[in-house]
């Protein structure tokens, strides 16, 4: 190369008949490093280690649409942007309750499932460069309008570019979801080493059967995946049927019925 010597990048393009300068014609080479490396790897790691299945069941969401509705004008007035999320994250944490061993991570070195006794929940979020888990540290101990300014504190940083190590670390369950972009369903991947995760899709009316009658409701899919080496399925199953009761339910997020 013009006297030069070749880098060994070089040579291996040039071995695996690919140009060693720029990319062939027709072609754009995107380098994955950063936020995009950290994907790549992460997610090759959960797909390679956990035994992902995945479950999904329909949710009525009639009711929690009218009382996010309700509750839209107070949370204008607390400088609050109320989304679905926190209804979800508070039935989710009332259902890891029923269910602890989900709210747990794989060592992997000594083989042993490390049950949390706090609630640390990742929010999966789009991000310009990437999907990035921002963290919701103890959720448990937050009031819903604490929960939706965390997530929203967390969104705004995470465009802005401007998430802390803090803000992306210690998580012991995730949510994901494309709003209103979430299709029927998925099949998410988990954020390893935690055991699950949680997709949640778009709203949509659709006509059901209720009482023997057909009527129209608000609707919507959930995904969920688990690492089937320590979940069985029965329990995986039992945790959803718990997370769609309590939104289905929505008054039960806010009260211990148990």
């Amino acid at each position: 190369m013009s006297g030069r010597r070749m880098s060994w990048r070089a040579r291996a393009r040039l071995a695996a008949g690919v140009a060693a300068v720029g990319a062939m014609a027709g072609e754009e080479r995107i380098p994955i490093h950063g936020l995009r490396k950290r994907i790549f790897d992460k997610m090759a790691k959960s797909k390679s280690t956990a035994a992902h299945y995945t479950y999904v069941e329909e949710l009525d969401m009639s009711q929690l649409v009218q009382l996010r509705d309700h509750l839209k004008e107070t949370a204008q007035r607390r400088g609050v942007k109320l989304t679905y999320l926190p209804f979800f994250v508070k039935a989710i944490l009332a259902a890891l309750k029923d269910y602890p061993t989900l709210n747990a991570s794989v060592d992997e070195e000594f083989l042993e499932l490390v049950m949390k006794r706090y609630y640390n929940i990742g929010v999966a979020t789009a991000t310009d460069e990437g999907l990035t888990v921002t963290v919701v540290h103890d959720a448990d101990k937050k009031d819903l309008w604490g929960l939706a300014r965390e997530i929203e504190r967390l969104a705004e940083a995470a465009r802005d570019k401007k998430l802390t190590l803090h803000d992306v670390q210690g998580s012991t369950f995730t949510i994901t979801s494309l709003g209103r972009e979430g299709g029927m369903f998925a099949t998410p991947i988990i954020n390893w080493p935690e055991v699950a995760i949680v997709g949640i899709h778009r709203i949509e009316k659709r006509p059901v059967v209720r009482a023997d009658q057909i009527t129209i409701r608000e609707m919507m899919y959930m995904s969920c995946s688990f690492d089937h080496r320590v979940i069985d399925g029965h329990v995986g199953a039992a945790f959803v049927q718990s997370v769609r009761n309590y939104v289905e339910h929505p008054a039960t997020i806010f009260v211990d019925a148990r």
